[in-house]
């Protein structure tokens, strides 16, 4: 009996999954990163509501962005709607609670038309 109960732990150990600290350690490395990694776009700006600024990039896709700072160009009043804006953000990780792609850390305007 005691034969058959350490054969069957033995099997049972072998096919267990064993996590290292290592792997732990790259996953946080890769997290750090990605949140660092600092996007220069050109960007078209379409408006700003609840706290988020929106835009358009060269695809016509959605960009949307929040900023935690006083900008260099009040984008808020809307008198830029449709202008195009060179914009540096760093990305943010996406969660179901928000919305934003990143976080703004500088804005400026590229046509004056």
């Amino acid at each position: 009996m005691k034969l058959l109960i350490s054969i069957i732990s033995l099997i049972t150990i072998s096919f267990s999954p064993v996590s290292s600290d290592t792997e732990d350690t790259k996953t946080s490395e890769t997290l750090e990163t990605y949140n660092a990694t600092l996007v220069n776009q050109e960007l078209t700006y379409d408006g700003y509501e609840g706290e988020y600024y929106f835009f358009t990039d060269a695809d016509f896709q959605a960009v949307v962005l929040e900023c935690s700072k006083k900008l260099p160009v009040d984008l808020i009043n809307g008198n830029f709607e449709g202008k195009k804006f060179q914009v540096s953000y760093q990305v943010a990780e996406r969660t179901s609670d928000s919305s934003s792609e990143g976080t703004i850390q500088n804005v400026a305007l590229t046509e004056n038309k």
